[in-house]
């Protein structure tokens, strides 16, 4: 018998514009589809108590903060591609502390949206404290 799945890339938009991709696996066959719900609660369940182990509660200042220092990054980012245009003379320096600048917002964005997930996904639990 012949199984045939298929991979199908699914984006979902956040409200910042961003987008977040997950990936479902889909079968004609019931037994299959059983199999991946399976397997989607064991790795929900692993997830869960690993990040739960590891993180603990996440305050919802936390939260904000982490908000608050994307914003930052961002701000930093944009400061300096401003800066730039208004000078001839940009150096290698410039491209590389603008590159450092860029490399350390797009990091601070993909764990903001990793901690999104994650609370989405039941992973994280949010304390008022």
């Amino acid at each position: 018998m012949a199984i045939s799945l298929s991979r199908t890339s699914v984006k979902k938009y956040t409200g910042d514009g961003m987008a977040s991709e997950h990936f479902e696996i889909t079968s004609d066959n019931a037994e299959i589809r059983r199999l991946f719900q399976e397997l989607e609660h064991i790795i929900k369940v692993i997830n869960s108590e690993k990040i739960s182990e590891i993180v603990g509660d996440v305050s919802k200042d936390s939260f904000v903060n982490v908000a608050t220092t994307v914003a930052r990054l961002r701000a930093k980012y944009l400061h300096k591609i401003i800066e730039l245009q208004s000078t001839d003379d940009i150096s290698a320096k410039d491209i590389s502390i603008l590159r450092g600048l860029r490399t350390m917002y797009e990091e601070a964005i993909e764990g903001f949206v990793a901690m999104q997930h994650a609370l989405n996904r039941g992973y994280l639990t949010l304390s008022d404290e």
